[in-house]
């Protein structure tokens, strides 16, 4: 199967919406929180804001990222969302979402890239992907996100000897 992975327009809102709610991995408020930044880099594009990028097969968006500068930094890059949907998992969406995500910040003068991430069982999948692209884990906050639910930083140098 082609992935295609586009820019994300406004009339992706819902798909976005509904592959966060059928993930069985984020809830209501996190898909609030992804719609929040969605619509502030509909209203706001440019190349500050926030990058959402779809995967896409028979008009169905099988995956998104999102994905942008970090603020107060030089050329580093953070990872926001990577949300695939149940029935696309284990087929490479993932991937690919992540491999357009650091070209694109390659492309734009990235030094790194950062994860933040959740210990739980649940994000397991997520983490071996991460790692399966290079990202390797740097960093761990105890009881961050909830009491036995840590935060977990993984980074990716975007260009060597940096």
């Amino acid at each position: 199967m082609t992935l295609p992975i586009f820019p994300c327009s406004p009339a992706d809102r819902s798909h976005i919406y509904d592959v966060l709610m059928r993930s069985g991995v984020f809830g209501k408020s996190d898909a609030d929180t992804v719609d929040e930044m969605f619509m502030q880099a509909m209203a706001q594009p440019g190349p500050d804001a926030y990058h959402f990028i779809g995967c896409w097969h028979d008009n169905d968006m099988l995956g998104f990222a999102c994905y942008g500068r970090e603020a107060m930094t030089k050329h580093t890059w953070d990872l926001f969302w990577v949300c695939v949907s149940p029935e696309a998992r284990g087929k490479g969406v993932g991937g690919a979402l992540l491999q357009f995500a650091v070209a694109q910040a390659r492309a734009n003068d990235g030094r790194l890239m950062v994860i933040y991430t959740s210990s739980t069982d649940a994000y397991a999948p997520a983490r071996k992907l991460y790692q399966s692209q290079g990202f390797t884990p740097v960093a761990r906050v105890a009881d961050y996100y909830d009491t036995q639910d840590d935060l977990l930083i993984y980074t990716l140098r975007l260009v060597s000897g940096t």
